[in-house]
């Protein structure tokens, strides 16, 4: 099976190269692909794990439910008739109900999970078509340049191809990006939901769980978005131009986001917050720096 992470590296330094090239010969529209490469360098197979492990989540708690239900359905053939027989019945319901409502949520966080990994190597395996489609582009206007004639035409017909090529880039991202919300809207349903079910009943432990998960995930959750903002920070470095119609950027700024950009890919994490990843304790929390 093709590692989807070592696919995502080759598209960018592939189509890093044929940008570089293609620069040199008067096509600078081949540059703005690299940021945007740059952005999409992940690895989809945690998703997957994640989905299986989910799955087997949804398998035991399967199983704990049908011992569950096979015992209730014993203590029910003695004719347990009381006040704290209906008692009983009514807890192991409401017991029963909330293993069903895991069971649900694991196997809807599994299918999301897998969808979200199958979209990312889509993606990759197009980025790596269209810096495949650059470095053909860069090799035909390389081999042009040995005809002055044929290097203007060559250039005029790169830069058209290159233009039209990044607008689908840009709508293939777009779809993936509304994609990757709606997964996340459906997970975030999903829970709310259940919460909210837990609450009308008048139980608020679901509401308790869910803010107590979330406070002890708040160190992944900073670190999260301060390695978003340097990751998109680095990518714009990239692209030479400031924020707009702002104009170029400085002259070394693209130069030592490109540097960054490349330590960044040879070494599998961000510069500055890489370094930084919290600690993930055995219950999955994750500790705060005063902790």
């Amino acid at each position: 099976m093709v590692n989807a992470a070592e696919l995502a590296r080759e598209a960018l330094l592939t189509g890093a190269g044929a940008a570089v090239t293609l620069s040199a010969l008067g096509v600078p529209a081949a540059w703005p692909f690299v940021g945007r490469m740059y952005v999409h360098q992940y690895d989809p197979q945690a998703f997957f794990d994640g989905a299986d492990t989910w799955l087997a989540v949804h398998d035991d708690v399967a199983a704990t439910r049908l011992n569950v239900e096979a015992l209730v359905g014993e203590v029910a053939t003695t004719s347990w008739r009381s006040a704290d027989g209906r008692a009983f019945d009514r807890r192991m319901d409401a017991y029963l109900a909330g293993l069903r409502s895991i069971e649900i949520r694991a196997v809807v966080t599994a299918l999301v999970l897998r969808t979200v990994g199958a979209a990312l190597v889509a993606m990759i395996l197009y980025q790596f078509l269209v810096a495949a489609a650059m470095a053909a582009l860069a090799l035909w206007v390389l081999t042009a340049a040995f005809t002055p004639l044929s290097l203007v035409t060559a250039r005029t017909a790169a830069t058209r191809c290159l233009t039209g090529l990044y607008e689908n880039y840009r709508a293939v991202e777009s779809l993936l990006d509304t994609l990757l919300h709606g997964c996340a809207a459906a997970l975030s349903a999903a829970v709310a939901v259940d919460a909210g079910a837990e609450a009308a009943r008048g139980d608020g432990g679901g509401l308790r769980d869910l803010a107590a998960a979330t406070f002890a995930q708040g160190p992944l959750l900073v670190w999260g978005t301060g390695n978003r903002i340097e990751r998109d920070l680095t990518a714009h470095g990239l692209t030479g131009r400031r924020a707009g119609a702002g104009g170029p950027l400085p002259q070394g700024v693209p130069q030592a986001a490109g540097a960054k950009a490349l330590g960044d890919v040879t070494s599998g994490s961000q510069t500055i917050t890489g370094r930084y990843v919290p600690a993930q304790a055995a219950d999955g929390s994750y500790s705060f720096p005063w902790e």
